[in-house]
């Protein structure tokens, strides 16, 4: 397990006393860094305050607010003549700041295509046609409708096999250009492009494939099915380190709206996607992108992360975001059909938590078509899929916790998913886990705090006894294949029959309809070949 992520306070004078802020910047865009600044201190008064101290910072300039409830911001200045290393240690010496990090462009985490493997096989390996016999995803026991957040270089909205599970923005009215939720985004309909500061997504293919992994809409007879046959994803395009920021303040907003307001305002978003990141960078380098998982966490947002594309240990020379300690964030590695990992993978037994199928995975691509998607850019949407897909679980429990008490019900999950992965010797030392995705046995354990058990096969209880039309039988059986449930009279005689699967959540329970019984006396009697259990009745 992940150890518990610090408080940015507490992360920034860790830092300061270990000195040990900086380890690369190879991926450090000249010229910008994003800041995070104490509440009481605006981004003008800050910028002033720096200006006034020419000697050993540079002229910084104010580009945009990426989290105004959190005070974060991005800043430009010339580089020319600055180290960045230098910059970040002067920033840290204003006692206004709380962090700072250079900005970055992030990288795609897709290897290049092949045909060789089965389509879609990664399914059926960690179990989703018996998970779909429960859910196929789309909304909660309560009926709130499930969202996940995808964030990526660019998508194609208009996929015939897309199109039914995007999510669309309620409170916006679309095209009058104006800003009807009060977000600060004007006509955001389906999401958001940072790069661009628009509505409009930029048009890309791996976005899109990601998205068709996660949730492209199923048994609809077109093309490829999701994760999730039914659930609704928000498209939101990024190229830098900042446009994540941004971009989690905003699903992190839809979270803390629907929360507050029980379901009336904003969306119940539980996952977000990274199939991106920056390679061989630790998370105390990036500590505002890094922190951003602890505060969506607090509302109940748990991230998928794939690691990096490439043959290292992520523990030693760092991976971003993999490397993060948040206890909301859930890695994986890429693994193939064979179980194993695959050679372009990165690794870490104390920062990649366990593996999935990616692989040559088959899924969408551009003008309605499908292709063979590689890379920890697959791996990830079948980590955050099986956590949107956990979610639906038709468990009434499970459903108001999410509400009531977001955070728990996300860790909870995690715990699931971590604690109910196949073991495999392959990724023995390479992951915290030792193990391969299983969203089956998630199921299974979820339920077992849903209100589902197993035990001895017992008629428990008959209610009400004696009956005159309609009996309740309680029971319990000790697991959940068919059984036989069976009325006999004294002398042993078959008087009804029936052949039923015990439910994995909510109580174990059967009516029958008796009302046509004679009076006297008849037992229940619940069977599995030779395991036998009976219980008298009086019928009035």
């Amino acid at each position: 397990m992940k150890m518990k992520f610090l408080p940015v306070l507490t992360l920034v004078a860790f830092l300061l006393l270990n000195n040990g802020r900086l380890h690369s910047q190879s991926h450090a865009i000249p010229g910008q860094v994003i800041v995070q600044l104490d509440p009481s201190v605006s981004a003008d008064v800050f910028l002033q305050i720096l200006a006034n101290q020419r000697t050993n910072l540079p002229l910084f300039e104010h580009d945009k607010v990426l989290s105004k409830r959190h005070n974060m911001h991005l800043l430009q200045f010339d580089p020319e003549g600055w180290a960045i290393n230098d910059i970040i240690d002067a920033l840290y010496d204003q006692p206004q700041l709380l962090a700072a990090q250079w900005n970055a462009a992030i990288q795609k985490r897709r290897l290049p295509n092949d045909d060789n493997y089965d389509r879609q096989w990664g399914f059926e390996k960690i179990g989703l046609p018996e998970v779909w016999n429960i859910t196929t995803g789309g909304v909660t026991a309560r009926g709130d409708t499930i969202v996940v957040a995808v964030l990526d270089t660019g998508f194609e909205l208009e996929h015939e096999d897309l199109l039914p599970n995007l999510w669309r923005n309620g409170g916006e009215i679309p095209n009058d250009g104006i800003d009807n939720d009060q977000n600060g985004y004007v006509d955001d309909m389906t999401g958001w492009n940072f790069r661009d500061d628009s509505p409009t997504p930029v048009r890309d293919d791996h976005g899109l494939s990601v998205m068709g992994i996660l949730g492209a809409k199923g048994n609809n007879e077109i093309g490829v099915t999701g994760v999730n046959w039914n659930i609704k994803m928000i498209p939101l395009t990024i190229e830098f380190v900042s446009d994540i920021i941004e971009a989690y303040d905003y699903v992190l907003e839809l979270r803390r709206k629907y929360n507050e307001s029980m379901g009336v305002e904003g969306a119940f978003v539980v996952a977000t996607n990274a199939s991106f990141g920056v390679g061989r960078t630790r998370c105390n380098e990036q500590p505002i992108w890094g922190g951003m998982y602890d505060l969506m966490g607090d509302e109940g947002i748990l991230t998928g992360v794939g690691s990096d594309n490439d043959e290292y240990n992520v523990d030693t020379f760092g991976d971003m975001p993999t490397t993060c300690p948040s206890d909301f964030i859930i890695t994986t590695l890429n693994t193939t059909e064979e179980d194993e990992k695959f050679q372009f993978c990165s690794w870490g037994s104390k920062s990649v938590d366990l593996g999935a199928p990616g692989h040559l995975s088959y899924t969408l691509d551009l003008d309605d078509s499908y292709i063979t998607f590689n890379g920890t850019s697959a791996s990830a949407p079948h980590l955050t899929g099986t956590i949107a897909l956990l979610y639906s679980l038709p468990c009434d429990t499970l459903a108001e916790q999410a509400l009531t008490n977001p955070k728990e019900t996300a860790l909870s999950i995690r715990n699931i998913i971590l604690e109910s992965v196949d073991e495999l010797d392959m990724l023995r030392d390479l992951t915290v886990t030792s193990g391969r995705l299983n969203a089956f046995k998630a199921m299974e354990l979820a339920q077992l705090s849903c209100g589902g058990s197993v035990g001895t096969l017992d008629v428990m209880q008959l209610s009400p006894n004696p009956v005159q039309s309609l009996l309740t039988i309680e029971y319990e059986t000790p697991s959940f294949n068919d059984f036989t449930l069976r009325i006999v009279n004294t002398l042993g005689q078959e008087l009804f029959r029936r052949t039923f699967a015990p439910p994995r959540f909510g109580l174990k329970q059967q009516e029958v309809d008796v009302s046509w019984l004679s009076p006297g006396l008849y037992y229940v009697v619940l069977d599995k070949g030779l395991n036998i259990s009976a219980k008298p009745f009086v019928k009035q």
